[in-house]
């Protein structure tokens, strides 16, 4: 371990160093104030009585801080053999020090001499000299911009979407495929593949011509009431202030403001709130206020009320309801949305035969009683079957139809259709039935091999190369950003997709039959 050298006390007022230092002392301790030149600073060196000095800068030293400064208080100590250290909180003095290799420490008895030009860390009563990180740092920054580097180039280097259409032969085989939850991989020899059950949903609405009918009311029935005020204070009614008739509680609404004063009576209109023969109601029957600040007035009706109309209109019947809750339910058995299923998921190879309906009824748009000419029922109309999904078929086209051959299956053409009956069978939960499989390949060509063909290539150049090597007389080549002048050679930054011709360009042609043109269908593939 290293021991630190005894540091003097400082006494202010003996030219900053205690001339009573110990002689086995090593270093002084000399006060510097923030201007103190460096003529001065040196002489006061020569003249400590130790062979090391301690600078104590408590506000830092302007000279000292700068380049020059300091050099030359480095140059002026080795030249009169002394060794100078510096005590400074002030990082600008702090930071030319260690450069110059000069040991620096926040308080004078901190100094560690053999820790000139490094970092000292005070823990506890103990400094701790840390190591030289210069060059380390330098490396690490270094190995930091390449990794920011390669990210970038990774991340924003172009990309591009290449869209072909290769020159394909549609290849068809009507096959008998084995598929049940169960199986975990496909079985090419035995053609037995993994399914999967599906579903799809429609939402649709159901409408019943209503059967029942019910009193609608026109026109609203009107009255004369008669208003006594047996108090001793005024009253002012607005218009449309309501008054209730008959043990119902039928509202009526006055037509025209009333001011009452003290034991006055006076005669008003009013109109039934509600149109409707229940309006006429008969004399002596409009006796209450709504509000309850008038009910200290007296209100009756002389004559009954008149000129209340009600029609009789279609209605809502609980039969018209029945009758639309059993078209939901017939739904259930329609063959249309069993097979519903196949046409929503034409890439999938469904087994009809396992197609199950379930009809969700909503609420009805009217209750029983509800004046309406029709009532409506939202109803959710869920298929479920057990299909061989498309990455199966894809994969069952290529041992199956491809076998033998070099290329691939433009995406999204590989179809298979149900062509015979189905048969299930419980002990594997299986279901065995002929398809009719068909897809469009594309010979001696695939996406990997357009990849490895146009990374690096300016955009012509990969439409010339397509058009050249496979044929490939329609392409998109999709270049993002779009004045980049060539291809990514990152694998993962091309996409690329083959597409099938228009029906209407390819003239029509028949599909061909994969490996033979026989028409039988057969339970494995041929040679």
């Amino acid at each position: 371990m290293t021991h630190e050298p005894p540091v003097a006390d400082y006494d202010q007022e003996d030219n900053g160093y205690d001339p009573d230092v110990d002689p086995e002392g090593l270093a002084s301790v000399i006060l510097i104030e923030k201007g103190d030149d460096i003529a001065s600073i040196c002489g006061r060196v020569d003249t400590a009585p130790t062979f090391a000095v301690v600078l104590h800068a408590p506000d830092g030293n302007r000279p000292l801080a700068g380049e020059l400064g300091m050099r030359r208080l480095q140059r002026h100590a080795d030249e009169s053999g002394k060794v100078v250290a510096i005590a400074t909180p002030s990082l600008a003095l702090a930071n030319r020090a260690r450069q110059v290799g000069i040991p620096v420490a926040r308080r004078p008895e901190h100094i560690r001499w053999d820790a000139g030009g490094k970092r000292v860390v005070r823990l506890g009563n103990k400094s701790l000299v840390l190591p030289a990180l210069g060059v380390w740092i330098q490396l690490l920054t270094i190995v930091a911009v390449l990794v920011i580097a390669i990210g970038l180039a990774l991340t924003m280097a172009p990309s591009v979407d290449v869209r072909a259409v290769p020159p394909t032969e549609s290849l068809s085989r009507t096959i008998q495929l084995t598929a049940s939850p169960n199986f975990a991989a496909v079985d090419l020899e035995a053609l037995r593949v993994p399914a999967q059950q599906i579903s799809v949903t429609r939402s649709l609405t159901l409408m019943q011509r209503t059967t029942g009918t019910a009193l609608v009311g026109t026109v609203p029935a009107t009255v004369a009431v008669v208003i006594t005020n047996p108090t001793d204070r005024e009253f002012s009614l607005p218009a449309g202030t309501v008054l209730l008739a008959g043990p119902s509680y039928i509202p009526f609404a006055l037509n025209e403001e009333v001011t009452i004063g003290p034991g006055e009576t006076v005669e008003q209109q009013a109109i039934a709130m509600e149109p409707g023969a229940q309006g006429n109601v008969p004399a002596d029957t409009v006796t209450g206020w709504l509000e309850p600040a008038f009910r200290e007035l007296t209100v009756t009706n002389p004559a009954e009320a008149s000129g209340g109309v009600s029609e009789e209109r279609p209605a809502v019947d609980a039969a018209d309801i029945a009758a639309l809750n059993q078209l939901a339910r017939d739904l259930e058995n329609s063959s249309y949305f069993r097979s519903i299923i196949a046409e929503e998921r034409p890439h999938d190879a469904v087994f009809l035969r396992t197609a199950e309906v379930a009809v969700e009824p909503g609420t009805p748009s009217h209750n029983i009683g509800e004046p309406t000419d029709v009532v409506l029922l939202d109803v959710t109309v869920r298929t479920t079957a057990m299909a061989i999904l498309q990455e199966t078929l894809d994969e069952v086209a290529r041992g199956v139809l491809g076998q033998g051959m070099t290329g691939e299956f433009v995406p999204g053409s590989v179809v298979a259709e149900e062509a015979g009956p189905s048969t299930y069978n419980a002990d594997d939960d299986s279901v065995t039935a002929q398809f009719r499989l068909s897809g469009l390949f594309a010979r001696d060509v695939t996406s990997e091999d357009i990849r490895n063909a146009v990374k690096g290539k300016s955009p012509e150049k990969a439409k010339s190369i397509l058009a050249e090597r496979y044929g490939i007389q329609e392409s998109d080549v999709d270049l993002s950003p779009g004045w980049a002048p060539w291809l990514p050679r990152f694998d993962f930054r091309i996409d690329v997709e083959l597409r099938a011709q228009l029906e209407e360009d390819t003239g029509g042609e028949p599909a061909t039959e994969a490996n033979g043109t026989d028409e039988q269908p057969t339970p494995t593939p041929g040679p």
